[in-house]
């Protein structure tokens, strides 16, 4: 008896001790990419507490905030954002995830398969992604829920930043293949009747007029614009009705996951109806029309000017994941803006699309504390990667060997 009330003091005693508080790190760099209105800061730096960001500024002003932090001093190196992949296949099983048992399968997801660490995870990380969206295949017109992860963890539990992440669908292409071959009216029929029957669960449960079905439970994320809709989906036409069924009439939140081909000439819909376009990994095209080589980055940026959200995506192991950077390179290089709109389109721009701005894609302080730092513009092929952070702890630094 005397010694359970002893242990029980002893409890109480921890409890009220005051906590000791995380260390206070400053990070300085010659250049800091915060991907936020600041834009670019010469002589900058960042301040790290345990998991998250409490500061991004000048150097100066950061050491005044933090006079007594620990110094990691980067010299000539750059610290950016880690880039958030918005079309991903290998963060689980290794291979593309095509259970293809009907063509719209809205009960499946992704979280049963993920592979915490496998060998693409870890590439992905040498390659700056410290985010993903990892999604079923595109087999049929509608694979399943995906997830989004953080590319390093032990656990899953460690990985998971959201689950549901998103819907994934395949308005065409791969899905004509589905059975003895379908045709567009019958996919879009179809998707929009599955569509609309999960939208309609979650009214009438909401309403207490049914009971919760696991088939349809994660549609209440999709009604409520909390998980988006990733959409494989290019050429013109097939852009256009995606926006078309998904947005304007179903009112959900998809991004246009491709966009390649003609895709851009869509535009102007896409614009209007706030739909973003994470284009890849298709950087170019032959357009007959005009007998030329076309980049589709450079076809979507052109409503860039007008509010579109452009970003990048690599379709991994379609492109390697790790060389998302060089997608928006490629899309830099065809005329997409600058390579800071690049290294938006790796950074702020998915993690918008994917409704986690509030998590990853910037130097923005209470952000989790995911950042790399690279020999120089990520942008450029040249450059790669010195050390790469997750939430505040380091996960890669090629100085113990260089994976990519």
């Amino acid at each position: 008896m005397i010694a359970g009330v002893a242990t029980l003091l002893l409890a109480a005693a921890a409890m009220l001790a005051p906590q000791a508080q995380d260390e206070i790190v400053v990070y300085r760099a010659s250049k800091v990419f915060t991907a936020e209105k600041g834009g670019m800061i010469n002589n900058g730096a960042m301040a790290v507490v345990g998991s998250k960001i409490k500061a991004a500024a000048t150097a100066s002003e950061v050491m005044a905030q933090f006079p007594n932090a620990k110094v990691v001093d980067l010299g000539d190196y750059w610290l950016v954002p880690g880039c958030v992949e918005a079309h991903n296949h290998v963060a689980g099983s290794l291979r593309d995830l095509n259970d293809t048992v009907y063509l719209t399968n809205p009960a499946l997801e992704t979280h049963g398969v993920l592979e915490p660490q496998n060998p693409y995870l870890k590439d992905s990380i040498a390659g700056g992604i410290t985010s993903a969206l990892f999604i079923p295949g595109s087999g049929s017109n509608m694979g399943g829920f995906g997830m989004l992860v953080k590319t390093s963890g032990k656990t899953v539990e460690e990985m998971v930043v959201r689950s549901p992440g998103s819907l994934k669908i395949a308005q065409a292409g791969n899905p004509e293949r589905y059975g003895f071959g379908v045709g567009r009216a019958m996919m879009n029929w179809n998707t929009r009747d599955t569509l609309s029957k999960g939208i309609e669960w979650v009214r009438a449960y909401r309403a207490g007029e049914v009971e919760w079905d696991p088939k349809w439970a994660n549609f209440e994320g999709l009604v409520d614009r909390t998980t988006p809709v990733s959409v494989h989906t290019q050429i013109y036409q097939v852009v256009m009705q995606t926006i078309v069924m998904q947005k304007n009439q179903l009112g959900l939140a998809p991004f246009i996951d491709h966009g390649t081909f003609d895709g851009f000439k869509a535009g102007s819909l896409a614009v209007e109806s706030g739909v973003p376009v994470m284009n890849g990994p298709r950087e170019f095209w032959w357009d007959r029309s005009s007998a030329r080589i076309v980049g589709n980055g450079a076809g979507w940026f052109e409503y860039v000017k007008d509010g579109l959200l452009l970003g990048y995506n690599t379709d991994a192991p379609v492109i390697p994941q790790e060389e998302l950077p060089y997608q928006a390179a490629m899309g830099v290089r065809f005329g997409a803006g600058t390579s800071e709109d690049g290294l938006l389109g790796v950074t702020s721009h998915p993690a918008k699309a994917l409704l986690i701005e509030d998590v990853a894609g910037s130097l923005k302080p209470g952000l989790d504390a995911d950042f790399v730092v690279w020999t120089g513009n990520p942008i450029d092929p040249r450059s790669h990667v010195i050390k790469a952070y997750v939430r505040g702890e380091l996960v890669y630094d090629s100085n113990a060997g260089r994976r990519y």
